[in-house]
């Protein structure tokens, strides 16, 4: 736990995480509140899933957006890092505590931003104040979300570092924002079946942050709140499961990290 404190003041202080990760993710709360609100029925009721349905969804890409900056870091770190767990007292399981730390802080940090800003642009649009039911489960939430994405970017880099090759790491760092996209959406609009659901984990975290913020029981599409209801329970034990898999992964091929130079992922 040693570099936990200065990677997570690196974490807080990365302009581009606090670009892709709050601003951008802002500017999809301003289309929300002012563009795509129209036709809404004027009750507190919609208002609130409405709301909720939006934070949810931005609050997963902002949440995954962690785990590229986290992958980005470990990329460029991987020959000190083998040399680090050679010849140094730091261990695989002491840096991967490290990246777990820092990642559920700046997750915290996020999955609040996101909420205070959504709370403030769509109680301004709506004239009422609308803000999140159940803030320590949204914290809980967070630090999860944290911890899945954490373990997510370095087993994807230890697979591209060990065996794929850095030529492949710029596809792969945007393959966790891929899917969070494809699978946010989906769980928006389109009705999928309740077990996939639970075994996505990207569904997982959007159900929850969806409950944690409207205090209600996320739907199988959010957009529609006569449909089917989840069982919050069976989507934290989704994504503790996929959590453990994710860690177990990371700190087994943390241990078989190999050196590498950052002159094989050049495409040219």
């Amino acid at each position: 736990m040693s570099i936990a404190l200065p990677y997570t003041r690196r974490a807080l202080t990365n302009p581009y995480l606090w670009f892709w990760g709050v601003v951008f993710m802002a500017f999809w709360f301003v289309l929300g509140a002012y563009v795509f609100s129209g036709g809404l029925a004027d009750t507190r009721k919609a208002e609130v899933v409405y709301t909720s349905a939006w934070f949810a969804v931005i609050a997963l890409f902002s949440l995954t957006t962690l785990a590229m900056s986290i992958a980005t870091s470990i990329t460029y770190g991987t020959s000190a890092l083998a040399y680090g767990f050679r010849y140094t007292r730091l261990t695989p399981s002491g840096y991967a505590l490290s990246l777990l730390a820092a990642a559920g802080v700046m997750a915290l940090v996020l999955g609040l931003l996101m909420a205070l800003i959504v709370s403030g642009l769509f109680s301004l649009h709506f004239g009422r104040g609308i803000f999140p039911a159940n803030l320590p489960g949204m914290i809980g939430v967070c630090v999860l979300a944290g911890t899945f994405m954490m373990g997510l970017a370095t087993t994807m880099v230890m697979v591209v570092v060990n065996h794929l090759g850095l030529r492949n790491m710029n596809f792969v760092e945007f393959l966790p924002l891929i899917l969070a996209y494809l699978f946010g959406f989906s769980q928006l609009f389109l009705s999928l079946p309740s077990w996939f659901l639970y075994f996505s984990p990207w569904n997982d975290m959007e159900s929850l942050l969806y409950q944690a913020f409207s205090g209600t029981p996320a739907t199988v599409v959010l957009s529609n709140p006569s449909s089917s209801s989840l069982v919050w329970p069976l989507s934290v034990l989704g994504l503790l499961a996929w959590v453990a898999l994710l860690l177990g992964l990371a700190s087994y091929m943390l241990r078989r990290i190999r050196s590498v130079s950052l002159q094989e992922g050049r495409q040219i």
